[in-house]
């Protein structure tokens, strides 16, 4: 069982949380960090998730193997590089980065640190991707 963390308690990291925990063979959450934890501490009790308000608590934490970023899009880079600096794994829901240097920062770090980075791009499963697929195939 991989032991994970999200980062980013809002609505989008609880819809993760609430996908995988209690479901998957292979991912549990056991971390979380929120910026207002009171806000989503009835949430990660419910889910048995550990909550602070700061990623170095994570970073430090060697149980924690993999950090989920389910953060503002202008704070992905930094958190990456954290991430693998500390070596964790890295799932950042997309967009990866703000721009390209950014995005090649990222990949550096987590190649440099030899981890995994993964990326969320859940979009491409809707109706509407899959016709501008087609139109973009012909």
């Amino acid at each position: 069982m991989i032991k994970a963390a999200i980062v980013g308690v809002g609505w989008w990291g609880q819809k993760i949380v609430t996908a995988v925990q209690g479901k998957s063979e292979h991912l549990h959450f056991i971390r979380g960090v929120s910026k207002e934890p009171a806000t989503v501490q009835d949430f990660t009790n419910l889910h048995s998730i550990q909550l602070s308000n700061n990623l170095e608590d994570v970073l430090n934490d060697p149980e924690v193997q993999v950090v989920v970023l389910a953060t503002p899009h202008s704070l992905h880079t930094e958190q990456i590089i954290a991430c693998a600096e500390a070596g964790k794994a890295v799932f950042c829901e997309n967009p990866l980065a703000m721009n390209k240097a950014d995005a090649e920062r990222s990949v550096a770090a987590c190649e440099k640190a030899g981890v995994l980075l993964g990326i969320g791009t859940n979009k491409r499963f809707w109706p509407s991707m899959r016709e501008l697929r087609s139109v973009v195939d012909d």
